[in-house]
Order: structure tokens, then C-alpha cells, then sequence
């Protein structure tokens, strides 16, 4: 609001700003109730707390309309309600040990990851908040939120924003998945796996704002080549799993997310009665077999 009105803008758009305040406050307030309550308090608490009569406190933020609420404003914004709390920015979790340790920086959910890829998109396209905004007819405010990872898009504004940015949203969909808390379904061609991955792949490597082969393979601690990571980011190679762990870790990402890609190309692989692959297929290391 103070940016706003150093740059003099129209009454009428400081007051559109007021009222997505006031919403943002009432859900705001709504939830915080809803926290209280589950922690125990008694209606006549929370009406003290906010000044108000037990019954008046009741029918305002009862749980069946404060449901309700959340999920207006989750329509609305074409988003999921935000499921995480917690005081890390943004978003640091623990370094996944798939890798063998602490092969490369610091781990970000797939929450962050999946903003952070969204916002190398959107740098990379030139378009203004404003633009996108009027393109996907949301408020800039909202689309804010969502580049810095304050609001989960759905798939259909994840796959709207990646085409105005000119991107494959295939290159963003396990990040999304991992950011909902979603589970993949992993049988298809094997074609289709390979491409899954690769594409999965990427959208971290976006995420990571495309760090240079060398640099993931200064990350990785050699873990991962420069020549290795060209491959597999070119979709060329599916590395062995302790490579391919290795440069998730070095682009801030967590092996388990994307294990069970892995072991889908090879499941499939080894199951196939022709494991031939079309001309122009990536290449699988296929893990030794043991003494």
C-alpha cells in the first residue's frame, strides 16, 4: 500500500488493494481461529480474544464456514491453500543422505523448488508481473505470491503460466506433484519414462537457476562429471542412481523425489520382451548385477 501510494496511483486501485487486504486479513483471522480452536480453546476464549459475544464468535468462524471460506479463496486464487508453517526461508529442508551426504547446497522443498523454477521462467520470458497477470487475468499481488512461493498454483495455472513462458509444463510437473504431496502413477512406455525423468530433470535445473556443468560438477563434489551432467540434462543418458542423486543433490533437490522415476525406467526397461529402445532413445546404465 505505501509503494503504491509513493507511485500515486488511482483511487480506485488503492482501494482494490484495501479490500484484497481486508480479504487476506479475514482469512487470515478465520485460520488463526481455526488454529486456536484445534488447540483446545473454548468459544468463550476465542470471543475475548477477539472482543466479540461467544455466539457471535461461533457463527462467525464456526469450522463448517471457515471450510468453506478457505475453499473460495483457494478457488479464487487458483491455488491450493498453503500447507506448511514454520519460520525457514524458503523453505530449507534437510539434505537427503540417497546421495551419500551433503552433495551440494542446501535442500528446498519442492514447494520453493517449483516457485523458483516458475520465477527462471519468467525472467527469462521478459514479461512484467503486470503482464502476466493481465494475461492469466489474476491479480499481480497473486501472481507475486506464487513466483515467490507464498501460494501453490494448481496444475492448470502451473501449466498456463509454463506455456506464456514459453516452457514444456512436463518440465514442472514433478515438482508440482511433490509440492501438492501428490504420487505419480509410473507405468507407461518406457519412451514416455525417459522423457518423465528428463523432464523432471529440468524443471530442477531450473529451479537451481542452470548452474553451469562444471559448477553442478564443483557442487557434487565429482560425484557428477560436467561431461555426465551435459548428457543427462541434454536428455541424452540415464545415469546410473548415485549419479543421478548425486546432481539432484547439487541442484538442491531431494533423491527420493525422483527415485521412483528412475526406478520406472528401469522396471519398465528390464521388463520389456524387446529391450531395444527406438533410434535416437536415451541411453540407460543399467545397474550391475551383484556376486
Amino acid at each position: 500500500m505505501l509503494d503504491s501510494e509513493m507511485r500515486q496511483e488511482e483511487l480506485g486501485t488503492l482501494l482494490e488493494r484495501a479490500e484484497a487486504i481486508r480479504r487476506e486479513l479475514d482469512i487470515y483471522t478465520a485460520a488463526a481461529v481455526q488454529d486456536a480452536r484445534h488447540r483446545g480453546e473454548k468459544w468463550d476464549s476465542v470471543a475475548r480474544a477477539a472482543h466479540v459475544a461467544p455466539e457471535t464468535a461461533r457463527a462467525r468462524w464456526g469450522p463448517e464456514r471457515v471450510a468453506r471460506m478457505m475453499d473460495l479463496h483457494a478457488n479464487d486464487k487458483r491455488a491450493a491453500p498453503t500447507r506448511w508453517r514454520g519460520s525457514q526461508p524458503p523453505w530449507v529442508a534437510d539434505v537427503s543422505e540417497d546421495a551419500g551426504g551433503d552433495a551440494g547446497a542446501d535442500v528446498v522443498s519442492p514447494a520453493g523448488q517449483l516457485a523458483a523454477a516458475l520465477t527462471q521462467l519468467q525472467v527469462a520470458s521478459g514479461l512484467t508481473i503486470r503482464e502476466v497477470a493481465d494475461f492469466t487475468m489474476l491479480s499481480p499481488s497473486f501472481i507475486s505470491r506464487v513466483l515467490s512461493g507464498d501460494r501453490l498454483p494448481t496444475w492448470d495455472l502451473t501449466c498456463s503460466l509454463a506455456v506464456l513462458f514459453g516452457s514444456d509444463p512436463a518440465e514442472l510437473r514433478v515438482l508440482f506433484e511433490a509440492a501438492h504431496g501428490m504420487t505419480a502413477q509410473w507405468r507407461q512406455p518406457v519412451a514416455a519414462a525417459i522423457a518423465q525423468l528428463h523432464a523432471a530433470v529440468r524443471g530442477l535445473y531450473l529451479a537451481a537457476a542452470s548452474p553451469t556443468a562444471e559448477r553442478i560438477e564443483q557442487l557434487s563434489s565429482k560425484a557428477v562429471t560436467a561431461f555426465e551432467a551435459r548428457r543427462v540434462l541434454a536428455g541424452i543418458d540415464v545415469p546410473e542412481w548415485e549419479v543421478l542423486a548425486a546432481l539432484v543433490c547439487a541442484l538442491g533437490g531431494r533423491p527420493h523425489d525422483f527415485k521412483p522415476l528412475w526406478e520406472a525406467v528401469h522396471y519398465i526397461f528390464l521388463m520389456c520382451d524387446d529391450p531395444r529402445l527406438p533410434e535416437g532413445t536415451a541411453y540407460i546404465a543399467v545397474p550391475e548385477e551383484g556376486p
